[in-house]
């Protein structure tokens, strides 16, 4: 049977890149081990935080679903790093897991142009350096334009309770194992990885009345833009590792694969174990720990991920406030999986070995719900325009977080499990949770991925923001009315005090001055939308800062329209060390810019190459002189 796209994987990266590819008018199919597991949550049972909140906002700006599920899946809502200023604000959303699941799978089911099937790959059919189709383990073959390849850590996974393996993806459920002679065949091998996660802890066994409560956040913004209000049904309760339990992990730390004598592949640094936090840093007395309701019955320790032996677990566990006589239903384990070195893909997450074949989500190195759904809708849609005869498109660094993310992985490759940061995106105060819609929504609306309704509620903020900057340019606030405002708010005289009449976008640009609080004295600020209002308010206070950013940003482009792709042997560029040119050999990068990114490509070869480009431009000229010098060799991504 002949489909335009085929996902393997139906966690978060597979869901969101057949989402996209079926919106894109796609036939798409959905092949997964289990349709019963659609959209299963594997670890913790929340979204978003620093970066990832992000990510989860650009996911919705291009149309995507993980943002409406974790939405309408939500029991406890808050704002994160709100005093850190508006790059670092993020929103996280604790859910009920088994709501999303249900939620994903409806919404996978109803999807127009998406066919889903129970099944496991065995083979990528390919022809030429062009995918053809996959086949199953049960022999059925289905061809194709364009296939993704997710999985998460069910490639080839092995689960340690302790010291014990066990064939496993997640607890309960067997691994794919039949993916990794025919990637390696086709220039991708595998490489080794691992994590873990936290025991699943009985709920009336824990003793609340003792622990702090840490309630949601009534003034939380949901992630998509379709909902207007965060959902706050539940309160978790924070509470501590101490000596003692310290003391428990040193003694029976090599009951722990991660630090056995043969320890599993390399793990998260920045998600790390319990194990991890107490042996690289002996010199802290505590670690947090977020007790996270996780259903009706079971709470989720976050902060508390382990691979100790089971018995050495419930040891710990009864030593800490409030756990004393808490009862362990699941307890924690490693997991070791293959991925694929991204460093072999485009930054539009496209083999650079087979043409129409892309992998999303952890089969490239990464961790977490939100870097798979991220990596999942652009893979999606670069597999659409594929199938379609199109190009794939790249998202640059000054455009999203997803779009650092995509150039980190594909140029420098990974280590260890790959996490996003606000602190990796150099254009963060451009790349902020509140302007993902303005930053994305206009080249979803023109791919044809953002469906009507968002497309309107985009418009209108679009017409709020514009209808707010012309009101505070135009309206003048006096030495009186910012007294008022001033003294009502509890501010600071130095904010407020005016000796005679400022233009409010002027007076909100002082520290303390919001614009809701400039709504008591401007009334027509008062119709316009929350997000338009946070959105123009963060531009206006920031305005120098942004500028400095955007004259960085014209710079970066005028390295990132420097095309790569006409050198077809970097070995013969002069004053190009063997290193650096072994190194882009490897990563082939697309352009100048994502090659002064890679390990071992030092400023003086980004020189050496600008001069080869450059030379090679003046002599195109001269072969054609109707063609102006500069002109990019092939077209830029979008």
């Amino acid at each position: 049977m002949l489909y335009d796209v085929i996902v393997a994987g139906g966690g978060h990266a597979g869901l969101e890149a057949s989402f996209a590819a079926a919106r894109l008018s796609m036939k798409t199919l959905l092949v997964t081990l289990s349709l019963e597991t659609i959209g299963t949550l594997s670890c913790n049972p929340a979204f978003g935080g620093p970066a990832k909140g992000g990510l989860l906002r650009e996911v919705d700006a291009l149309g995507g679903h993980a943002s409406l599920g974790a939405d309408e899946s939500a029991i406890q809502c808050r704002i994160l790093g709100e005093s850190k200023g508006p790059a670092a604000r993020a929103t996280r959303n604790l859910v009920d897991r088994t709501t999303y699941r249900n939620l994903a799978r409806e919404f996978a089911e109803k999807h127009e142009n998406l066919e889903l099937l129970a099944g496991e790959a065995m083979e990528i059919l390919v022809r030429d350096g062009k995918v053809l189709g996959l086949k199953l383990v049960d022999g059925r073959t289905f061809r194709c334009g364009a296939l993704v390849l997710t999985g998460g850590t069910f490639w080839n996974g092995v689960i340690y309770f302790g010291l014990n393996p066990r064939p496993g993806g997640r607890v309960g459920e067997s691994p794919a194992t039949n993916l990794r002679e025919t990637l390696a065949n086709v220039g991708h091998p595998h490489l080794r990885l691992s994590t873990s996660t936290a025991p699943r802890l009985k709920a009336d066994t824990i003793d609340n009345s003792v622990l702090e409560e840490q309630p949601g956040d009534p003034g939380a913004r949901p992630f998509s833009t379709l909902r207007d209000k965060p959902i706050n049904l539940v309160s978790c309760r924070l509470t501590w590792t101490n000596g003692e339990v310290h003391r428990i992990v040193r003694e029976n730390v090599k009951s722990s694969i991660i630090y056995a004598d043969n320890p599993v592949s390399t793990g998260p640094r920045y998600c790390p174990s319990l194990e991890d936090k107490i042996m690289r840093f002996p010199d802290k007395e505590r670690h947090q720990i977020f007790l996270e309701k996780d259903g009706p019955e079971l709470v989720y320790p976050g902060g508390l991920p382990t691979g100790l032996d089971p018995e050495v677990q419930r040891e710990l566990i009864n030593r800490i406030k409030g756990l004393e006589k808490t009862v362990i239903v699941i307890p924690g384990y490693a997991i070791e999986y293959d991925y694929a070195d991204p460093r072999g893909l485009s930054p539009a997450l496209e083999s650079l070995k087979v043409r129409g074949l892309f992998f999303a989500g952890q089969i490239n190195g990464t961790s977490g719900y939100e870097e798979a759904a991220a990596q999942g809708i652009w893979a999606g849609v670069g597999a659409a325009l594929r199938a379609s005869g199109s190009e794939p498109i790249f998202l640059g660094r000054n455009e999203a977080l997803m779009g650092v993310m995509f150039d980190d992985l594909t140029s420098l490759g990974v280590s260890e499990p790959y996490r996003m940061f606000t602190g990796r995106a150099e254009y963060r105060l451009s790349l902020r949770e509140d302007n993902a819609d303005l930053r994305l929504s206009p080249l979803a609306m023109r791919l044809g991925l953002l469906d009507k309704e968002r497309t309107e509620i985009f418009e209108a903020k679009k017409a709020d923001m514009e209808k707010a900057r012309r009101i505070l340019s135009l309206t003048k606030i006096t030495p009186a009315a910012a007294r008022a405002l001033g003294e009502a708010g509890g501010i600071p005289e130095k904010n407020w005090f005016l000796r005679e009449a400022m233009a409010a976008d002027e007076f909100l640009k002082r520290p303390k001055i919001t614009a809701n609080l400039l709504a008591g004295t401007v009334p027509e600020l008062g119709e316009i939308r929350p997000t338009a209002l946070l959105t123009l308010e963060t531009e206006i206070k920031f305005r120098g800062y942004l500028d400095r950013q955007e004259e960085e940003i014209r710079k970066l482009k005028k390295q990132e329209s420097e095309r790569l792709d006409v050198i077809p042997d970097f070995r013969v560029i002069p004053g190009l060390t063997g290193e650096a040119a072994e190194a882009l050999t490897l990563a082939r990068p697309s352009t100048l810019g994502q090659a002064g990114r890679i390990r071992g490509v030092t400023s003086a070869s980004v020189s050496a190459l600008a001069v080869y480009l450059k030379k090679k431009r003046a002599a195109d000229v001269l072969k054609d002189p109707g063609k102006p010098e500069g002109a990019p060799e092939t077209p830029d991504g979008h």
